[in-house]
């Protein structure tokens, strides 16, 4: 487990810092098989264990990032590439990791934390992907960074509770399917109505 986290932790980095959207949706697709293998090193293989498996598979490593790189592949050479990230971006990021440091020595003493490794992992996964929300310009980056902060939520959870009942995973799993799916289907709005894949693109809307 400790491993499949880690690999989603340098994938969030990866993620951030990539700018060919190509090599983005390969990393989400790495993120998918990495939370594969966790839920099925967590603990005894059961039926429910298998279905969890195989629609975390089918999703985050499959549906999501099959359908990002069909869309991608439609668009011409100059709109898969993202722009550079702004200096304070960095900043940030080694800014939020020792936040992540310090919210573990807090949380220690209550006893809440299962696996600190796993918690670090898992929250500083999701400030990443919250950084790239609000760094990046290239709407499936956006997209990108959703699905990511939604990866590393399953493993805070998994740092705090052991493992998710069935329900409440399948649950994220159809969440995050439809929310990307309406993402996508955005982003190709976008590029289609606007020839630009840069979100700046839609502020006259505010006027």
């Amino acid at each position: 487990m400790m491993s499949a986290a880690l690999v989603v932790f340098v994938a969030s980095v990866g993620l951030l810092v990539v700018r060919n959207v190509k090599s983005s949706i390969l990393l989400l697709g790495t993120e998918g098989l990495a939370l594969s293998y966790m839920v099925w090193m967590s603990g005894p293989i059961t039926l429910d264990k298998v279905a969890i498996v195989l629609a975390t598979l089918a999703i985050k490593a499959g549906i999501i990032p099959g359908v990002m790189y069909r869309l991608v592949q439609k668009w011409p050479i100059e709109y898969r590439q993202d722009g550079p990230l702004p200096a304070w971006t960095y900043v940030a990021g080694v800014a939020l990791l020792l936040t992540v440091t310090h919210v573990i020595q807090l949380l220690t003493a209550t006893g809440i934390i299962l696996h600190r490794a796993l918690f670090f992992y898992g929250l500083a996964s999701i400030y990443l992907g919250l950084l790239q929300i609000i760094s990046r310009r290239h709407v499936l980056s956006q997209v990108g960074a959703l699905v990511a902060a939604e990866n590393a939520f399953v493993i805070l959870a998994a740092s705090l509770v052991g493992n998710l009942p069935m329900f409440m995973e399948i649950g994220m799993l159809v969440d995050l399917l439809v929310a990307a799916i309406i993402l996508v289907w955005m982003s190709r709005l976008v590029h289609g109505r606007f020839n630009t894949t840069d979100v700046n693109a839609l502020r006259f809307l505010r006027r």
